[in-house]
């Protein structure tokens, strides 16, 4: 049975209060004549990109930023921009779209709708509503998740092989090459001191002749991987039986509760962790053997935290979406 993810999910701390934010709604819901083409907004002159609008889209943007705000559009040397006073608990709507001008010159439309033009628009939209809560850095490879994948996260698992699984609200951001992405959420508008990161992490297991030595590895060397000895204090651990995906030959979720004690920083208060793993094995066709954790991670003040449970349903979420995909790769 497919697990259920809570409808109120909101990425962040546990106390977060989502009353305090601001929300942007950006709509480019209607056809311009840039399909293909994303347009970016950026927020406060350099900050970062606050959405990267897509057509046929609307993205509700979630910021605890007040006060006069500064959102700009730039296409080579063309900059178009908007003001806006934002207030706490209040919504905003912005219409952004790429436009040819009259020069044949290509520039980015940006302006603010009024709450009833804007809620009209919202309405009758018929897609989803894509949630923003961090800011893409305008540098590096960086990018939102759905611009780059849509529903579905293709991670690379070998020569041979993709992992494909569904990505929970808060993976917004992503840090991508061939063989590695991270996924985070961080907002110090929102904390200083809490974040959130996801991902899978290869190991170095390659043979497994049975559960019973698997389970071993995952209680031995698996966490002596994750904790650090001269800074990490563990308070709990477990291992428990998940599903086993097509083509996946172990599975076990392993938690993880430590806390910090890095004395280098005295000014930095001691922050707590808890983990969620799910470290598999698999063998590809030529009998090779893989094995690779599928996590998520908080780290935070102790009241930041959300319960260990919640954690472990949003990644039994994600692995019960989990699928090892055949890429072309492989020779007939």
């Amino acid at each position: 049975m497919a697990q259920t993810l809570p409808m109120a999910y909101t990425p962040g701390p546990a106390n977060l209060n989502p009353n305090n934010f601001a929300q942007i709604y950006f709509l480019r819901e209607e056809d311009d004549d840039f399909p293909e083409n994303w347009l970016a907004v950026i927020i406060n002159d350099d900050s970062g990109f606050c959405v990267k609008a897509k057509m046929n889209h609307i993205y509700r943007v979630h910021t605890k930023l007040t006060g006069s705000t500064r959102l700009r559009t730039k296409i080579k040397e063309i900059t178009k921009e908007v003001i806006l006073d934002l207030q706490p608990g209040t919504d905003y709507y912005i219409i952004v779209k790429p436009i040819r001008q009259t020069d044949h010159r290509i520039a980015g439309q940006i302006a603010q709708l009024k709450p009833s033009e804007g809620l009209r628009r919202l309405q009758a939209y018929n897609g989803n509503v894509q949630d923003r809560y961090c800011v893409v850095p305008m540098g590096g490879n960086h990018d939102f998740r759905e611009n780059t994948w849509n529903d579905t996260i293709h991670w690379y698992a070998g020569k041979t092989h993709d992992y494909h699984f569904k990505p929970l609200p808060s993976w917004e951001l992503l840090l991508r090459d061939q063989q590695k992405v991270a996924l985070a959420f961080r907002n110090p508008l929102i904390s200083s001191t809490y974040s959130e990161a996801a991902g899978i992490m290869p190991l170095s297991l390659k043979k497994c002749a049975n559960i019973k030595d698997f389970e071993n590895y995952c209680q031995t060397q698996f966490i002596g991987t994750i904790l650090d000895k001269q800074q990490d204090t563990n308070i709990n651990t477990s291992l428990v039986p998940v599903s086993v995906p097509d083509g996946i030959s172990y599975a076990r979720m392993v938690t993880i509760e430590n806390q910090n004690n890095n004395t280098m920083l005295p000014k930095t208060p001691l922050l707590n962790m808890r983990s969620c793993y799910i470290v598999f094995f698999w063998i590809d066709q030529k009998g090779k053997g893989y094995t690779a954790a599928l996590y998520l991670s908080e780290r935070g003040l102790a009241e930041e935290l959300h319960p260990l449970d919640t954690l472990k349903k949003r990644l039994l979420w994600v692995w019960d979406s989990f699928k090892l995909v055949k890429t072309k790769n492989i020779k007939p």
